[in-house]
């Protein structure tokens, strides 16, 4: 196979020239430390040189939430939201600048960015009706004197902490921001070099908005030594992590490993859209910690057409140009560890060797693919971000039973019976975000975010 041409967005001259100083964006950092370059995950170019955060730089960080947190806390929530629509609209009106920094700096291909601005467009109006329906029964004591929701809530967390995620970069900055600063809380974000571009464009747009300084801050490590070592002290000065649709937790080998999400394609399923849901849940953004169903359990009477339908399809979705990504290539080498491993334990190729990809980010990359008729019980090895999908067969449910036990927290189901029947029976499993007919999707809802956020505690008065 031969490589294709880079993205059709090219980066613009301004995608970093006119953005103002990280550290007055929030970004907190003492200056004692060489700055991480940004460079373009497709074409090698640089984009930026951003100063990188130092573990004393923490205590800082922290210091100053707690301060603004005191101010924050007293603002009325109707003024929150409106902060929240104002940040939506000059999202929107900058999304021709988004675009690069998501495709260049995160390595995304084209449908994967268009997916991540719409999804992202959407949670904004989600999270004030959630805000809306959560804070309602919080009001003031003299209700006569002020008919608008209260402006001091029960208490909630002062500071809390959250991460992004390369392979969902816009979506993980706004679950773990949005809902804990509408809820009165201060955030400090950890950032990646290839979420940097990115999250510094959304904290201007905040900044314009009118989010008070100190509210949202950011800390980028220079190294993977860093990031652990940042995620520790992040943990102990702040008051709980931001609820988030499965956190990534650095390592200090810097590679992030989670177990593989499980589709299941019952006797009674449409094969054809199994098919169509299961291909871009396997190998789009290839190997997101969240929600990529890397084990696709399949009945046996319909093995047959989706094993060659799904091979076809997958080599289609990979040869597609709006699919190209860098994600694949960059940890190529960890999946074929990760093939070895599951042919080991008695998996067969159906499409694609263990293989070394070619190092370049616009390479065009193969995924593959393995069979196995049963599992033997052993625990599924630990997925890397890599295009990789493993089809087991299964002739009884008890099967199916057992391989929940090794996935992850999503599960997708393709059946024509209801899902309450099958509700009581992945009760006490990692199981918990099930979909019916569809491909697990990755997120939190604004709701379940706010309802973790706010504490168990009356009204203040």
């Amino acid at each position: 196979m031969t490589s294709s041409s880079t993205p059709s967005a090219p980066t613009p001259a301004q995608l970093c020239a006119d953005l103002p100083d990280p550290t007055a964006l929030g970004l907190v950092t003492s200056g004692s430390a060489a700055g991480a370059s940004v460079a373009s995950a497709f074409t090698g170019r640089r984009l930026a040189t951003i100063p990188v955060s130092v573990p004393t730089d923490v205590h800082l960080a922290a210091g100053r939430a707690r301060a603004a947190q005191q101010l924050w806390h007293t603002v009325p929530l109707s003024r929150r939201i409106g902060i929240l629509r104002e940040l939506r609209a000059r999202f929107r009106a900058e999304r021709a600048l988004l675009f690069p920094a998501l495709v260049h700096g995160c390595g995304l291909g084209s449908a994967d960015t268009m997916t991540e601005l719409h999804t992202a467009d959407r949670y904004f109006p989600a999270c004030e009706a959630a805000a809306r329906a959560h804070f309602r029964r919080y009001r003031l004591p003299r209700p006569h004197l002020s008919g608008r929701v209260a402006a001091r809530t029960a208490p909630g967390h002062a500071v809390v902490t959250s991460c992004t995620d390369d392979a969902h970069p816009l979506m993980s900055l706004l679950e773990g921001a949005l809902p804990a600063l509408l809820s009165g809380s201060a955030v400090i974000t950890r950032l990646s070099a290839c979420t940097a571009v990115a999250a510094l464009r959304m904290a201007q747009h905040a900044r314009a908005a009118g989010l008070p300084d100190g509210v949202w801050q950011f800390v980028l490590p220079q190294s993977r030594t860093a990031t652990w070592a940042l995620h520790a002290l992040l943990a102990e000065h702040c008051d709980a992590r931001a609820p988030q649709c499965c956190p990534a937790t650095p390592r200090p080998d810097g590679e992030t490993l989670a177990p593989p999400g499980l589709l299941i394609v019952r006797h009674d399923a449409s094969v054809p859209a199994a098919v169509r849901a299961a291909v871009p849940s396997c190998f789009g953004r290839a190997g997101r910690t969240c929600a990529a169903t890397s084990l696709i359990a399949v009945h046996q009477s319909v093995w047959s057409p989706f094993e060659s339908a799904f091979t076809r399809a997958a080599l289609h979705y990979a040869a597609h140009p709006a699919s190209r990504t860098a994600l694949p290539v960059a940890h190529a080498e960890r999946g074929a560890a990760w093939a070895r491993a599951a042919r080991a334990c008695g998996a067969r190729p159906v499409l694609g060797t263990p293989q070394r990809f070619a190092p370049r980010p616009d390479a065009l990359w193969h995924p593959t693919v393995l069979a196995a008729s049963s599992w033997d019980g052993a625990p599924i090895p630990a997925v890397p971000r890599a295009p990789l999908a493993l089809l087991v067969r299964f002739t009884a449910w008890s099967e199916v039973l057992d391989l929940a036990r090794y996935s992850s927290h999503h599960l997708g189901m393709f059946t024509r019976t209801r899902l309450s029947q099958f509700l009581p029976q992945f009760a006490g499993l990692p199981a918990e975000h099930l979909s019916l007919n569809a491909a697990p999707r990755s997120g939190l809802s604004p709701r379940q975010a706010l309802h973790v956020l706010q504490r168990p505690s009356g009204p203040c008065g």
